[in-house]
């Protein structure tokens, strides 16, 4: 009988939630390795990466530690003020952060997370059951009885006064709650914690580069030990103003919505989303698919354009009947069911299955760039996506189609060929100058760039005529990407450049590597040889990841210059 595969992930989630303390990702590492026996992948250190990345149970510490989340969040403390609308309507608001101590795992899969509803222990009162919060954006209420409100009134309340919620053991689901009257406030050292709270929620932003969402924020905060200091800070919802978010908004030009801002119109748009309702955009309908094939119109949602393998007048056919009985579910072995999971999913409507859609499934449509994998993983956040055991296994297992490179080409007679300086936009004193044919891919100088610096080729990339990053009517993508040009298809000749001019390289849109290309020559004759090759360099190795350092570099990862 062969042996199973190690499950590389299970790993990293049993050595993180067995540890007593947050752990380095080196010492991760070694106790993967100890625990894997032996076995390992080609980069083990990135394999433990993806799985923390990917997970909703792992969460970082401001010292770049990785600790569990719910055992992070015990002792966590929040204060909930009460305010005249609150005591009138009766109903009890909660912020991001406050959502996230009560349901830390919630909005994404819950394969390592806490589950059941949570247990609200009244100080001096009984112990009530906190309902789900409902999977809505942007607003929820504490789901509580009447028995509340009269454990309130016994204890005086009035407006002005706070509420401190206590995460007693997140994953037992317990937590207690109590009265704090407006008499017993320190309003200085509350307005010191809260400055705190604010710096620390701002510099995340920053060290992010705009990347961060509002429950990533949420989710760092509340493990950072802030709010595990007497006295509680004000309530997170009502620091995190325009004020603060608002110049984040504009520095990173990111929608006000993804850093927790109450953009009306985002909110209802994601709403809508999320209900299957119509999208409201501005008049406008949404477009999707590739630009190039058959028009699919999906009611008031919009259009897809694409050729997606099937009579586009029965799949038409097929949608409107879906969109006139939306409580008939298609089935799973509906022979459109790929097309029409494919348009669907492609303008953010919820599964016409009645379930989510598989995140391996999403992959396979729409291939695995870094932009597709962080929309699949906000739509498992969201409830619209189900986090599967195949898309796990993707970064489980060594990928040998991402990893493997090609060699470069011996070539016998002569050859055109173009000297490319590769400069790092922020550190522009490093570059290395490759020469490559123009009748190579640029998929074939896109290795070469990863060969030059010794790193692992482990992320999606694009190519960019223009002057800026993420224009799509300049991009050229990795294969299986979403532009309409790919550097498989693409020569470097096709581009029809000239001595001195310039394009861009953009490695792993996560961590957004930015390399200016410069045309430095070309030679109409270039004699035979291997190509592409370096032939030029200025400058010592380039980390590819933060922190990285020169023990992270095999020995065959030297840089050699061609002769």
């Amino acid at each position: 009988m062969a042996k199973s595969k190690t499950n590389f992930t299970e790993l990293t989630h049993q050595v993180v939630r067995e540890a007593a303390e947050p752990l380095t990702i080196d010492e991760i590492v070694a106790h993967v390795s100890t625990l894997a026996h032996g076995e390992t992948t080609k980069n083990l250190k990135n394999t433990v990466r993806g799985a923390i990345s990917q997970s909703r149970s792992i969460v970082v510490t401001p010292d770049g530690s990785y600790g569990w989340k719910s055992h992070l969040l015990n002792g966590v403390v929040h204060r909930i003020m009460l305010d005249d609308e609150s005591m009138s309507e009766r109903e009890i608001p909660l912020d991001d952060l406050l959502r996230d101590v009560l349901e830390p795992t919630s909005l994404g899969s819950n394969k390592y997370g806490v589950t059941g509803p949570a247990q609200l222990e009244l100080l001096g009162g009984p112990t009530l059951e906190v309902a789900a919060l409902p999977r809505n954006i942007g607003n929820y209420l504490l789901s509580i009885d009447d028995t509340f409100w009269a454990w309130l009134d016994q204890c005086g309340a009035q407006p002005g006064d706070s509420l401190l919620l206590t995460a007693i053991n997140v994953d037992a689901r317990r937590y207690s709650l109590s009265y704090e009257p407006a008499s017993a406030r320190d309003d200085e050292a509350i307005a010191a914690r809260s400055q705190e709270v604010i710096a620390a929620a701002v510099d995340y932003v920053h060290r992010s580069k705009g990347h961060a969402a509002i429950w990533d924020i949420a989710s760092y905060l509340n493990a950072s030990g802030l709010f595990h200091q007497i006295p509680a800070p004000e309530p997170f919802g009502d620091l995190w103003t325009t004020e603060v978010w608002g110049p984040l908004v504009d520095e990173y030009d990111v929608s006000p919505l993804t850093l927790g801002g109450q953009d009306d119109d985002a909110l209802d748009f994601l709403n809508a989303m999320l209900n299957g309702g119509v999208v409201a955009n501005n008049g406008e309908q949404m477009a999707s698919g590739t630009g190039v094939g058959p028009i699919i119109t999906v009611g008031d949602h919009g259009t897809y354009q694409g050729h997606i393998g099937v009579d586009p007048a029965l799949l038409q056919a097929r949608i409107d009947e879906i969109l006139q009985n939306p409580n008939v579910l298609v089935a799973d072995d509906d022979p459109l069911l790929p097309a029409i999971v494919t348009v669907f999913s492609s303008m953010a409507l919820p599964s016409p299955t009645g379930h989510s859609y598989l995140a391996s499934q999403l992959v396979a449509i729409f291939g695995d760039s870094d932009e597709i994998l962080d929309w699949i993983e906000h739509g498992a956040e969201l409830g619209m996506v189900q986090i599967d055991p195949a898309y796990d296994a993707m970064f489980d297992e060594e990928d040998t189609s991402t990893h493997m490179m090609s060699e470069p080409a011996l070539r016998g007679g002569t050859s055109r060929t173009l000297v490319l300086r590769v400069s790092y936009r922020s550190k522009p004193e490093f570059w290395r100058e490759i020469e490559i044919a123009d009748d190579q891919y640029l998929s074939d100088l896109h290795v070469a760039i990863q060969r030059a610096l010794g790193w692992d080729n482990d992320h999606l990339y694009s190519f960019y005529t223009g002057k800026r990053p993420y224009d799509a009517k300049t991009e050229i993508s990795a294969p299986g990407g979403m532009a309409r040009r790919q550097t498989d298809k693409v020569t470097v000749g096709a581009l029809d450049l000239r001595t001195r001019q310039k394009f861009l390289y953009l490695f792993d849109f996560g961590d957004d590597h930015l390399f200016d290309i410069q045309v430095m020559k070309m030679n109409p004759k270039a004699p035979p040889g291997t190509y592409p090759r370096v032939v030029g360099q200025q400058g010592d190795r380039l980390v590819q990841y933060e922190g990285e350092d020169e023990d992270d570099w095999d020995d065959d990862d030297e840089w050699v210059k061609e002769e």
